[in-house]
């Protein structure tokens, strides 16, 4: 093709046809730069389908990430709930309808110890934010609902207080009112009946115990409010992901 056109201009200059020559020249350009236009269009083209399927699978990866979130919650939610509700029972062992076993109520009482806590699935978000890969979210509103979803779950203090309480107030009060005797001992495995002297628990007298009735305070209070916090977070990922499959509908088309 290049031969045929350098022909073409040696027959025009060897024949003193400069005008049509200049002509010929001017198409010759105008016919490269749109050759080069054509290229650098197929080229945009084809960054564009590659950046599309990138956010395709983007958006795929980050809905899965969300809805293990909502599991997640849910999955806590149920555990905490059932949780409070076994304590509570326990709390009304001491109403005295009837004699209660010391072991059962050592056994029940250990669950004051046990809490549950959220913690968001951001690997996707994260890479995505530390490589760049968030830039190819192309909606804008999306992209912002995206990043306020992934601080908000970030940034909640409650389980964090929750754990707090268990660890720095409920368990002491647990050992001091209900733990401090032998069977409790000898129920984490540590035998002292020989050594130490320790009273009996005495069960009844809890119902006066100003410190278990702190514990149980404590436990229900910031346990409830955890509750109350994974629902609104709950609430927006479902939120959230609605707004990602619909993304995804509209790339797919």
């Amino acid at each position: 093709m290049i031969k045929f056109f350098r022909k073409i201009r040696q027959n025009l200059l060897s024949e003193n046809k400069f005008s049509k020559y200049l002509l010929y020249a001017i198409g010759e350009i105008v016919l490269v730069v749109i050759g080069i236009l054509i290229a650098l269009q197929i080229n945009t083209y084809s960054e564009d389908q590659k950046k599309r399927k990138q956010e395709i699978i983007l958006l795929q990866n980050l809905s899965n990430d969300v809805r293990l979130d909502i599991l997640q919650i849910e999955s806590n939610s149920k555990k905490s709930s059932e949780r409070l509700n076994r304590l509570n029972q326990t709390m009304r062992l001491l109403k005295g309808e009837r004699s209660v076993e010391n072991d059962e109520f050592l056994n029940r009482s250990f669950e004051f110890l046990v809490d549950e806590y959220f913690r968001s699935n951001s690997g996707i978000f994260d890479e995505a934010v530390s490589s760049g890969k968030m830039s190819y979210i192309k909606n804008p509103q999306l992209s912002q609902a995206i990043f306020d979803y992934y601080r908000n779950a970030k940034e909640s203090f409650i389980d964090g207080t929750a754990r707090q309480i268990t660890d720095e107030v409920i368990t002491p009060l647990l050992v001091e009112s209900v733990l401090m005797n032998k069977k409790a001992f000898s129920r984490l495995g540590m035998e002292v009946q020989d050594i130490a002297n320790l009273e009996e628990l005495d069960v009844a007298s809890l119902r006066n115990n100003k410190d278990f009735w702190r514990m149980c305070l404590l436990k229900f209070g910031s346990n409830n409010e955890q509750l109350m916090r994974w629902g609104f977070m709950k609430k927006d990922a479902q939120e959230l992901k609605s707004k990602i499959d619909e993304e995804l509908e509209k790339l797919n088309q």
